[in-house]
């Protein structure tokens, strides 16, 4: 992204809890900083092109055009030109014309100098080569070919979640890769439209006439019918049901949200909408409402959604909670993983992280 101020942060897992341990910005004269546990250094020193902000790691461009990745503070070249970024929690993958080049925990790896298409998902890559056609992924450290296939097999960004993918051969038979195995979902020439997410596919089975998802390696009828539609989260599906209900999936138990909902965002762990002008927000099956009001550009990420209050400061929803970050007034923000950087004037800087404020 080009901006003028880059703000942007790191996002650590361990285990079910989140610890957002990073952050960056960039200062009135362009140098890029680094916010490490409530510590600021430099990494860079001029204008960059791009700044990409992962689960474990920081990507920028610098002025030259080369990639470069600072992970746990070892910063890395990963290539010198790019056509393309794609950037997960956990992979990062640069694009040049065919050739791409993957940086996974530190060890960077060429795939292949043939891509013809690529897509990405936290733990996996799936790409068609030039030669001979053949399907390939890539996952934990391995790559591996699904098929060869006549002619260019098209690469749905929806059909490729965080560990799982789609496999259509030329049959009509489909099936799911999920942890180095593959799953059959169903054998049709009809069109199907499947949507995926962490570890979930959803779809409707145009067999039995029933809307159907794939969730952590189990095939199982969500709904008797079809569904209106659908969408999939980290690791459950939001959709709306025959009778126009709008429900939540996850781990084999159902949710109503209700009736007639408004601007409906399917976002990782959340989902959010507007139900009769109040903000509303499933997260971890349980629904919750903000201030009794509508919010407008919001920012969401990790379970927090975080937005403008009303004296021209930042409040948030934070994984059920409701807090004020400030009331002080600030001139840009922005909110990624667990860390809101906001900017309070040329060169003065504010971290939200871990419950606290730092200030620079």
């Amino acid at each position: 992204m080009n901006k003028l101020f880059l703000l942007t942060l790191l996002i650590l897992l361990s285990g079910n809890s989140i610890a957002q341990n990073l952050s960056a910005f960039t200062d009135q004269n362009n140098r890029l900083y680094k916010f490490d546990k409530g510590v600021v250094t430099q990494i860079y020193y001029q204008p960059t092109r791009e700044l990409h902000i992962e689960n474990q790691y920081i990507c920028f461009v610098d002025s030259k055009g080369d990639v470069y990745v600072d992970f746990y503070g070892q910063k890395t070249r990963v290539a010198q030109t790019y056509s393309a970024i794609y950037d997960t929690d956990n992979l990062l993958v640069v694009q040049t014309a065919s050739v791409l080049r993957l940086f996974d925990q530190g060890v960077k790896h060429v795939l292949t100098s043939t891509a013809r298409s690529v897509a990405v998902g936290d733990s996996i890559v799936v790409w068609q080569d030039n030669i001979g056609g053949y399907l390939k992924y890539y996952y934990q450290d391995e790559v591996k070919e699904v098929a060869m296939v006549v002619g260019n097999y098209p690469l749905m960004p929806n059909e490729v979640g965080s560990n799982v993918f789609v496999y259509r051969d030329n049959a009509g038979n489909s099936s799911a890769f999920w942890h180095g195995r593959f799953t059959n979902l169903v054998s049709t020439n009809q069109a199907v439209n499947y949507q995926t997410g962490q570890d979930v596919i959803a779809f409707n089975d145009p067999q039995s006439g029933t809307f159907a998802a794939f969730d952590n390696g189990y095939m199982v009828d969500v709904e008797p019918q079809h569904a209106l539609r659908y969408s999939c989260g980290d690791n459950f599906i939001y959709y709306m049901d025959a009778s126009e209900t709008h429900k939540v999936f996850r781990e084999e138990e159902t949710m109503e949200l209700g009736f007639d909902l408004q601007n409906v965002n399917v976002t990782d762990s959340m989902v959010i909408f507007q139900d009769v002008g109040i903000t509303k927000i499933w997260y971890q099956m349980e629904l919750y409402q903000i201030f009794n009001t509508t919010v407008k550009n919001y920012q969401a990420d990790n379970g927090i959604v975080a937005y403008n209050n009303q004296w021209g400061g930042v409040s948030a929803f934070v994984r059920g909670k409701e807090i004020d970050i400030t009331r002080s007034k600030v001139q840009s923000w922005e909110l990624h993983g667990n860390t809101i950087v906001m900017r309070m004037g040329p060169s003065s800087f504010w971290v939200w992280w871990n419950g606290e404020i730092y200030e620079f």
